[in-house]
């Protein structure tokens, strides 16, 4: 049966997917787009990073260095080869020096494929 329950998180705007808004199970996505933006963080810190658009989502994800080389690795290093292409993601956690913090995966291996 699947959850029913509410993340309090996914009752923000918000522009781009977080943890919270991941099912408990791995979810396969198509890559529709990739852009690089300049992100504004908590303390007003400036940083360009790739943002993913998804085939039917309506938010986009911001790939960190971890997320972009398991794609890179997985499809290339230029991503115009990323367009169309699939990729799985995950929940999990890792650190920070707030301590331990949900984030999203990308699993290292081409959905489909044998690993």
């Amino acid at each position: 049966m699947p959850d029913a329950r509410t993340h309090y998180k996914t009752m923000y705007d918000a522009i781009y997917i977080g943890s919270w808004d991941l099912p408990e199970k791995d979810l396969t996505v198509t890559i529709s787009k990739v852009v690089g933006e300049e992100l504004t963080s908590v303390g007003g810190r400036k940083n360009k990073k790739p943002i993913l658009s998804f085939e039917g989502a309506q938010k986009g994800m911001v790939l960190n260095k971890t997320n972009s080389k398991t794609v890179a690795t997985m499809y290339g290093p230029y991503v115009e080869q990323w367009i169309g292409k699939r990729i799985t993601l995950y929940k999990a956690v890792t650190h920070s020096p707030e301590g331990e913090v949900d984030c999203i995966r990308v699993r290292p291996a081409i959905p489909g494929a044998k690993s």
